[in-house]
């Protein structure tokens, strides 16, 4: 399931009015390390109707983060769930209503050592692949992988411990990494929903959940109003 989000500017309160229960809300937002999970907050803070400094991010068990819901968030609006990644200049936060989301974002810029890697840590297959690709093609190939395996070991739950060979992708004739195989404890291949995209020049996205297509509606912060 290729994607070729646009993402439009909105302000993060005029989006979450509209967020409903059959979407998926993706958010591309310019981030530094030294925000920590500022816009994270400030973003779900929007979503919940309360100021930044009254969200609460707890790691539950396997690492996933999660809301700490408090009286100040009624149990409507506890049923949001969200998941967040960030590499370079760029995060990625998606956003859904009982829902178990998964995204990741990687920088192109990252030299991994491709094929050293997925002959250790890949399904077999996958290796063949990236090996069989000439060197600027696999960079990319496999930066998209990596992407694709674990936004949907985020949205399990677990995250890379879980193991990266316990799901096989195979690419597709237009290049797309497609769910080709899953450990038991995933579900069925056809239960899950992932898509990988560019998320930004140089930038590789995907985003995964468990269970029907639902309408991605891709998001970006409004350009910063300069004072006269």
């Amino acid at each position: 399931m290729p994607l070729r989000p646009a993402f439009l500017a909105t302000a993060p309160a005029v989006a979450a009015a509209h967020l409903d229960d059959g979407d998926v809300h993706l958010w591309r937002i310019p981030y530094r390390p030294q925000q920590h999970r500022a816009p994270l907050l400030a973003l779900l803070g929007a979503y919940l109707g309360v100021p930044a400094n009254a969200v609460s991010v707890l790691a539950a068990p396997g690492g996933k983060p999660r809301l700490a819901i408090s009286d100040a968030v009624n149990a409507t609006r506890s049923r949001l769930d969200f998941n967040w990644s960030h590499s370079g200049d760029f995060a990625l936060i998606a956003l859904a209503r009982d829902l178990e989301l998964g995204v990741d974002i990687e920088h192109l810029a990252k030299h991994p050592r491709a094929l050293e890697i997925a002959a250790r840590y890949f399904d077999s297959s996958e290796a063949e692949t990236l090996a069989a690709l000439d060197e600027a093609a696999r960079k990319r190939a496999f930066i998209a992988l990596w992407c694709a395996k674990e936004s949907v070991l985020k949205a399990q739950g677990t995250g890379l411990s879980f193991g990266l060979a316990r799901l096989a992708f195979r690419l597709d004739e237009q290049g797309f990494w497609q769910l080709a195989r899953t450990d038991p404890a995933l579900g069925s291949t056809h239960a899950w929903q992932v898509a990988g995209f560019e998320a930004a020049p140089e930038y590789c996205g995907a985003l995964a959940w468990r269970g029907d297509a639902r309408n991605l509606h891709a998001f970006q912060p409004p350009p910063a109003r300069v004072q006269d």
